[in-house]
């Protein structure tokens, strides 16, 4: 954890001083305050974590659960309420049904950029006069599930023929998926519909 800690900051520290060989000879001026400052604020950075942040380290027994601090059922909500308006214009229906409240161990900027990104997506592929029903659940882990239902199901109307309907860009959703791993969570997803589950806590790092 030392070293970790430590070769950041003095990587910090050598090239802010490398700048100094090309400061003009005639005064300090205000290049040289802005290396000083670096240099002050990293040399106290490095106090800190000999005094403070290695000694606390070593003295924690075991690796704390971190409970769950943002609320999933407040990001969907928002999230839905965007998606709404996106739908307007495909005639597209969005409802979503769900716990009061369902707190995972997730950053809540993060949560919002992958639910927000999940449900626009859904809705902007889903065809003309369909319905996206999304469900959130905290059993056995909390998940947010969300499907696509064509009109033919929703009514007794013929459905139309599939060369009828226009072809739909494959989504990319890498990056939504590239964010749900390192969190702890898990995306499914096929052309109609994704599942994402999110841990409820996670454990802290433990020491080295």
């Amino acid at each position: 954890m030392r070293h970790e800690l430590h070769t950041p900051l003095t990587s910090i520290k050598a090239y802010a001083r490398l700048p100094r060989d090309d400061l003009p000879p005639d005064g300090p001026g205000e290049g040289a305050a802005c290396l000083d400052a670096i240099d002050r604020n990293t040399m106290r950075l490095e106090r800190y974590v000999d005094s403070v942040a290695l000694p606390l380290a070593s003295t924690t027994a075991a690796p704390p659960a971190r409970e769950g601090a943002t609320d999933l059922v407040a990001v969907a909500r928002d999230a839905v309420d965007l998606a709404r308006r996106v739908a307007v214009a495909g005639a597209v229906s969005v409802h979503a049904d769900g716990p009061d409240t369902a707190r995972v161990a997730v950053d809540e900027m993060i949560c919002r950029h992958l639910v927000g990104q999940l449900v626009l997506w859904l809705t902007i592929a889903a065809p003309p006069r369909a319905h996206v029903e999304i469900a959130l659940s905290r059993d056995p882990a909390v998940s947010l599930d969300a499907r696509v239902v064509p009109a033919g199901e929703l009514t007794a109307a013929p459905q139309r023929r599939p060369s009828d309907e226009p072809p739909k860009p494959a989504p990319d959703l890498q990056v939504a998926r590239a964010v749900a791993n390192p969190c702890g969570g898990d995306l499914r997803l096929d052309d109609s519909s994704f599942r994402l589950s999110l841990p409820s806590s996670v454990l802290a790092p433990s020491p080295r």
